[in-house]
């Protein structure tokens, strides 16, 4: 099958990379220039859990012009959905289907709503990598990928994307549960990453602050009550014993932890912003996850007025603002008690 990586950040570029390794007919589509020249003129270099390797793979900036493919991976983020399910709309043959193993809820509804039911599949990826600079991706932690018919149903095609995957060197297996799977996920992500994101902290120094350990015993309550309130049946049986022991053990740089540090926007709307309007849709309360929302958008705000903006002058915004301000208001407002 002709396939398609868009989104070729840290994952999408593992994936690409390895599936075109092991000779399988794959292009990357990312928007990032840099990265993708570089790939076009060093190749894709791939290193850590299995091993380093400079991958000579078809590289493009925008999928205009490309040929048809038969098949496209999703790793975009979650905010970038919609856009994306137009362009497979015109990159993929009538006949063409898209996994999605973004981060997050609602992603596979978008895809369906532009492509439709039967040519979307569903899918988690609990592989973790990183992107240090352009053209160099690394492969941290090997984990499986799972993948479904959004209907449960046993096919030709998903037995070839497991085929696929599982010849490339990355373990998938093929669930009954796909959205089941996606909402485990999403669990775990809502409870990790938004507090790495805002703390710095990894994954086991979040378990050993006893403090921020507890603020995440908070923030689960809050999902598990709405995945009950919604009848999801989750493919983690435990999924709170499940967060913990990955926190134990491991010292994880989540996704969005590295998004913060960048600069980036984080898919805080498509995970806890998510479970926020879940939860008001069915009238629960969740506080401990809104203020995290809160917390990830003054941060996210922060980074990127610091790494890609022009320095503030605080004294002319402040003078705007007292123009902008009643007479009154402004006479009585105590800045030297600030």
């Amino acid at each position: 099958m002709r396939t398609s990586i868009i989104g070729c950040g840290a994952m999408g570029s593992v994936y690409g990379g390895l599936l075109a390794r092991a000779g399988f007919d794959v292009t990357l589509i990312d928007p990032s220039e840099d990265h993708i020249k570089t790939i076009q003129r060093d190749g894709l270099v791939i290193e850590g859990v299995r091993g380093r390797h400079v991958v000579r793979v078809p590289a493009h900036t925008r999928h205009a012009g490309l040929p048809p493919a038969d098949f496209a991976i999703i790793f975009v983020p979650a905010n970038a959905s919609k856009e994306v399910a137009r362009a497979c709309a015109a990159l993929l043959k009538p006949d063409g289907f898209a996994l999605t193993l973004q981060n997050g809820i609602g992603n596979v509804e978008t895809l369906v709503s532009e492509l439709g039911e039967k040519r979307v599949i569903a899918g988690v990826t609990l592989n973790s990598a990183n992107l240090p600079e352009a053209g160099r991706a690394v492969y941290t932690n090997a984990g499986v990928t799972s993948i479904g018919e959004i209907d449960g149903s046993t096919t030709t095609r998903i037995e070839e994307v497991a085929r696929m995957l599982n010849a490339a060197d990355v373990e998938t297996c093929i669930v009954l549960n796909a959205i089941g799977h996606i909402w485990s996920k999403f669990v775990l992500n809502c409870a990790i990453n938004p507090l790495a994101a805002v703390t710095g902290l990894r994954t086991g120094e979040i378990y050993r602050t006893p403090e921020v350990n507890a603020l995440q015993d908070h923030i689960i309550d809050e999902i598990l009550a709405v995945v009950e309130r919604k009848g999801i049946r989750l493919a983690d049986l435990d999924s709170r014993k499940a967060i913990k022991e990955l926190c134990r053990l491991r010292y994880v740089r989540p996704s969005m932890m590295q998004h913060m540090e960048q600069g980036r926007r984080t898919e805080i709307d498509a995970l806890n912003g998510a479970l926020v309007r879940e939860a008001k849709a069915l009238g629960l309360a969740v506080p401990y996850n809104e203020t995290i929302v809160a917390l990830v958008k003054g941060l996210e705000k922060s980074r990127h007025q610091l790494l890609h903006e022009l320095p503030r002058d605080y004294a002319k915004l402040e003078a705007e603002a007292l123009a902008e301000a009643p007479a009154s208001s402004a006479a009585t407002t105590p800045a030297t008690q600030i």
